[in-house]
């Protein structure tokens, strides 16, 4: 259903299926492509084919839909954020460590003013404000215009986030390249400094 963009682009100008399209587009990116990198991670894993494993490739393929819902870009901050929101959903240690170890790194490695930590926590709320997404009726959401889908889950915008790319905006950092090694010449005179 994710991948039939033809069937998505069917439904409302400024739906969450067109938001959903337009990103995974601009990104390029499909849900069966998150399938197959599951089941590289699964080869080894036993196989049950019962109501777990459905409850499990639910939320492997809601995924995306987070980015869109949250306004959370595939950035490494953004997805850290998906992370710790995907804990308060669906509690699992291992979301949130791997989020907060991740923005841990970022602060190491990109030293400024940006509020990291506090993006991760501020991700972590947003995702107990709102109802189980992966309970949630796609079918139902996905017609809707977006904002009203994100008032429906009670999803707002996430402040620290866009604080952080201001912020290493300003220091000539690009959000996207974060851990990249391709930092330009003012942005690292100017990290020096902070």
């Amino acid at each position: 259903m994710l991948d039939d963009h033809a069937a998505l682009r069917r439904m409302p100008a400024g739906s969450l299926a067109h938001a959903y399209c337009d990103f995974m587009e601009r990104e390029g990116l499909t849900a069966q492509g998150l399938v197959d990198e599951f089941a590289i991670f699964a080869a080894n894993k036993p196989k049950f084919n019962d109501q777990f494993e459905w409850y499990m490739n639910r939320a492997r393929d809601s995924h995306d839909l987070l980015h869109v819902l949250t306004g959370y870009g595939r950035d490494a901050l953004g997805e850290a954020c998906v992370l710790a929101f995907t804990y308060s959903q669906q509690p699992s240690p291992a979301h949130l460590f791997i989020g907060y170890m991740a923005a841990l790194n970022m602060k190491k490695t990109v030293p400024s003013k940006a509020p990291v930590l506090h993006a991760i926590r501020e991700g972590q709320k947003l995702g107990k404000a709102c109802p189980r997404i992966i309970e949630s009726s796609l079918f139902e959401l996905l017609p809707l215009p977006l904002e009203e889908v994100r008032r429906r889950l009670n999803i707002t915008p996430a402040r620290y986030y866009q604080q952080c790319h201001a912020e290493w905006k300003a220091i000539g950092v690009d959000p996207y390249d974060l851990l990249g090694k391709s930092l330009p010449a003012a942005g690292v005179e100017q990290l020096a400094a902070a």
